[in-house]
This record gives C-alpha cells, structure tokens and sequence, in this order.
C-alpha cells in the first residue's frame, strides 16, 4: 500500500499501517479510543491526520517558535 498520497483510509488498509486487526479497529470504535468516520453513504474511514493522533504527533499546532539567545 502507497501511502505517500492517502488522507483518507478504509479500515483494513488503517489496520494494516498500525499494525493491529480490523476487529481491534472496531473495538477501539465502541470504546471511544479511536472514532471511526463515516461518509454520506455510510462507509467507514480513517484520516491521515487520526494515524498522526494514534502515533503521538500533535496535529493542531505545528508552528514551532524558536528563542534564539
């Protein structure tokens, strides 16, 4: 799977690139761990930016601010 040009990814496709089951995928679901979205016809997908979530990179503010002494 080329990732290099997804932002949005089926849940086996997520599952494979964490590196866990589609069944865990679900069950984080139902737990509120890690929300699933849906798009108008029902199906279900991952963002790019929820992989970020998941290894810990924070995507709302990326701006680094630098003191220079």
């Amino acid at each position: 799977m080329n990732t290099s040009n997804i932002t949005n990814y089926r849940p086996k496709d997520f599952a494979e690139l964490l590196g866990v089951s589609v069944k865990t995928l679900q069950r984080w679901d139902r737990e509120g761990t890690l929300k699933i979205n849906r798009t108008p016809t029902d199906r279900r997908y991952y963002t790019y930016d929820q992989y970020l979530q998941f290894k810990g990179v924070n995507t709302e503010n990326n701006n680094r601010q630098i003191a220079l002494l």
